[in-house]
C-alpha cells in the first residue's frame, strides 16, 4: 500500500515568524515533512508552491512551482492547483491526502484511519478527525473547529461512534483509491460547485481542504468519531503546529460565540456532552441528511417570508 500526499505551500513572506514557537512557515513545513516520512505506508510528498524559495532547499518531497498571479494567490487559489496532479495519480496509489503545511498527521492518526476507515466507508460513513491547539497558559489542548459539544451517537457493529454533525472541517482530507476516484468523477471536484455545512459557506481555501466531506455533498451519510472509554478515540486528534488560533478570537469567548471556526473554548477531553447523549439509528441519520439538504435548497423561501 502507498499514499500520495499533496501540500499547498503559500509563503509570501519567507522570513516572517508565526505561532508561539516563533518559526517560519518553512520551518513548520520541514518539520511536517520529516514527520510524514515516518509513516508506515510508503509515501510520496508533493509540495505545491508559487515562488522559487524551495528550489535550493533539501526536502524529501517533490516541489511543483505553479505560475499564479498575485490576486489569485492572495485569494487562496493555490490550494486548487494541487488537483490536476493528484488526478493524474488516481491509479498509482492506494490512498490520497491533501494536507495543510502545518497540520501534523502522525503514525497514530494513520493507524486510527486504517483501523476504522474500511468498515465505515463500506457503509458510506466518513471517519472523523479533530484539530487541536495547546493553550500555553494552562498547558491544555483545545479543539479548533468544534465550538459546541457533540450530543449524538450511533452504534455500528457493536462499536459506538459519536456523530460530528456540527463541523467536520479539519484542514485536510484522506481517501482510499475508490473514494478518490468517486471524488474526481463528481461535480464537486472542480472549483465552481460550492460546498458548505448548512451553517455557512466555506472560503476558497476551506473549500479545497474540506474535500468530499462537506455536509451538502451527501457522499457520506455522516462523519463519525469512535468512542473509547466514553471519550473520542485519542488518535483522532491532530495538532495544528503553528498554534496561532487559540488567542485569535479571544475577545469572543466570553460571548459564547459558536459560529467561527477557531474560537478555542472546548478542551479535547470535553468534546463529548456525556450527560446529554442521544442515540440515533442509521435510518434517522439518512433522514437527517435528507432534511438538511432539502431545507438548504429551499432556504430562499425563508427569505421571501422575511420580505
Amino acid at each position: 500500500m502507498s499514499i500520495s500526499i499533496h501540500i499547498p505551500f503559500y509563503n509570501p513572506n519567507p522570513e516572517k515568524k508565526e505561532g508561539y514557537r516563533n518559526l517560519t512557515r518553512f520551518d513548520y513545513l520541514k518539520e511536517n515533512i520529516l514527520n510524514l516520512k515516518k509513516l508506515s505506508l510508503p509515501s510520496d510528498i508533493f509540495i505545491h508552491t508559487h515562488n522559487n524559495f524551495l528550489n535550493d532547499k533539501e526536502l524529501d518531497a517533490n516541489i511543483i512551482n505553479h505560475q499564479i498571479n498575485n490576486d489569485d494567490l492572495e485569494k487562496g487559489y493555490l490550494t486548487w492547483l494541487t488537483r490536476p496532479e493528484m488526478q493524474k495519480q488516481k491509479d498509482s496509489y492506494n490512498y490520497f491526502m491533501y494536507l495543510e503545511h502545518d497540520i501534523k498527521f502522525t503514525e497514530k492518526n494513520l493507524q486510527y484511519y486504517l483501523k476504522f476507515q474500511k468498515n465505515l466507508s463500506s457503509k458510506k460513513f466518513n471517519l472523523g478527525f479533530l484539530i487541536y491547539e495547546k493553550n500555553n497558559k494552562d498547558n491544555q489542548n483545545y479543539s479548533i473547529h468544534i465550538t459546541e459539544r457533540l450530543k449524538n451517537f450511533v452504534c455500528i457493529d457493536s462499536q459506538k461512534f459519536f456523530i460530528n454533525d456540527l463541523e467536520n472541517y479539519c484542514c485536510f482530507w484522506i481517501y482510499d483509491q475508490q473514494q478518490f476516484k468517486d471524488f474526481i468523477g463528481s461535480k464537486w471536484w472542480n472549483f465552481k460547485k460550492k460546498v458548505h455545512n448548512f451553517r455557512h459557506n466555506y472560503g476558497i481555501t476551506e473549500r479545497s481542504s474540506i474535500g468530499f466531506n462537506a455536509l451538502n455533498i451527501n457522499y457520506f451519510i455522516a462523519t463519525l468519531l469512535p468512542e473509547i472509554n466514553n471519550q473520542t478515540d485519542p488518535d483522532c486528534f491532530i495538532e495544528h503546529m503553528t498554534n496561532n488560533y487559540y488567542d485569535k478570537f479571544s475577545e469572543l469567548k466570553s460571548q459564547n460565540f459558536k459560529d467561527i471556526r477557531g474560537v478555542c473554548t472546548i478542551k479535547i477531553n470535553d468534546v463529548i456532552y456525556e450527560n446529554k447523549m442521544k442515540e440515533k439509528t442509521i435510518i434517522i441519520l439518512y433522514l437527517d441528511q435528507f432534511l438538511k439538504t432539502l431545507f438548504w435548497k429551499l432556504r430562499f423561501l425563508s427569505r421571501l417570508f422575511k420580505k
